[in-house]
């Protein structure tokens, strides 16, 4: 998983801003349209409308680079950023890390203070999903 940006809500007209916007969108979502529209089994709808941008390209196995990629797109993109997170009818924006966690599964994952403040500034939250795996390549070395 990369570090996505991602920012959502009922009455956000997503169209209207990707319209606006430089930045250029991973992908996204409309209230109302099917939630997985190549599924034969699911039928759920969209609640909401929402963007996704990727901050980082970096995998889950590389958290560190992650956080300096995202970091310079959030220096970068300050401005731009702080008009997402509040634009008309967003709910939330959450810049999303995606990390890998060994047996016994316990880590510690530490964000840096420039990260912590740039993404406060912007109106966005910060979020860490994590992944188990079967076993640390490194155990083997």
């Amino acid at each position: 998983m990369t570090s996505i940006l991602r920012a959502g809500g009922t009455n956000f007209d997503v169209a209207a801003f990707v319209k606006e916007t430089s930045l250029v969108p991973d992908s996204l979502w409309r209230k109302g349209e099917k939630r997985f529209p190549r599924s034969k089994t699911s039928d759920a709808v969209n609640i909401t409308s929402g963007v996704r941008f990727i901050a980082s390209k970096f995998d889950f196995s590389e958290l560190s680079k992650q956080i300096e990629e995202a970091t310079a797109f959030l220096l970068q993109h300050h401005e731009t950023i702080k008009v997402l997170a509040s634009f008309p009818g967003v709910e939330a924006a959450v810049l999303d890390f995606g990390a890998e966690v060994y047996p016994p599964g316990w880590a510690s994952f530490t964000f840096p203070p420039e990260l912590l403040a740039l993404a406060g500034s912007a109106g966005v939250s910060l979020c860490l999903s994590v992944y188990p795996t079967e076993s640390n390549p490194d155990a083997d070395a």
